[in-house]
């Protein structure tokens, strides 16, 4: 990118040359707006600080007093790096972000998800009616060994090559929406 004011190159925010707060991707990468690596093992202290670093360089009280369109792209930078955060912290949802680039799972009911364990799941909601505690419990159990696959496939992911998106993460992702829901009894 190339500042608007200075014409000097720039990697962030805002300009090294002359200070001027750049326009923010018009589809800002949630990485790159907190400036941190793509990794799937980011701690969440990490990301917080980050997000307080780079929500000080481009907070809207520091251009209070500059013209409107450096005003409005400090909202837009501010809206992207909150969202970044938000995405980021949620080890799902960041697991989203990494198999499909966005941070929440397309509205396609039951996906390419295995029969076998959608009957599961349609078993569990119908004992759940009778024992909702019970089935939070082994839901809760399932879910955590989702969870484990999903930390070691993207671990392996982020050991190789990181430029093709991980492999056979998204029917986790989508095992862990349904795990939710039977966890969370009354929710």
């Amino acid at each position: 990118m190339i500042c608007w004011r200075c014409r000097e190159k720039v990697e962030g925010p805002l300009c090294v040359s002359c200070g001027a707060l750049q326009p923010p991707p018009a589809a800002p990468d949630h990485f790159d707006v907190l400036g941190l690596d793509r990794a799937w093992s980011v701690e969440r202290q990490e990301i917080d600080a980050a997000w307080r670093a780079r929500s000080r360089l481009v907070h809207p009280d520091r251009f209070a007093a500059k013209s409107a369109v450096e005003r409005r792209m400090s909202l837009q930078w501010t809206a992207a790096i909150n969202s970044a955060r938000r995405a980021l912290r949620d080890p799902v949802r960041r697991g989203w972000y990494l198999a499909t680039g966005r941070d929440r799972p397309a509205d396609e009911p039951g996906g390419s998800l295995d029969p076998d364990f959608l009957e599961q799941i349609f078993e569990l909601q119908l004992e759940a009616q009778g024992d909702p505690q019970g089935v939070a419990a082994q839901a809760s159990a399932m879910r955590d060994a989702v969870m484990g696959e999903l930390d070691a496939r993207l671990q392996a992911w982020e050991q190789g090559d990181r430029t093709a998106p991980p492999t056979g993460v998204t029917e986790l992702l989508d095992r862990m929406k349904y795990l939710d829901n039977l966890a969370q009894p009354g929710a």
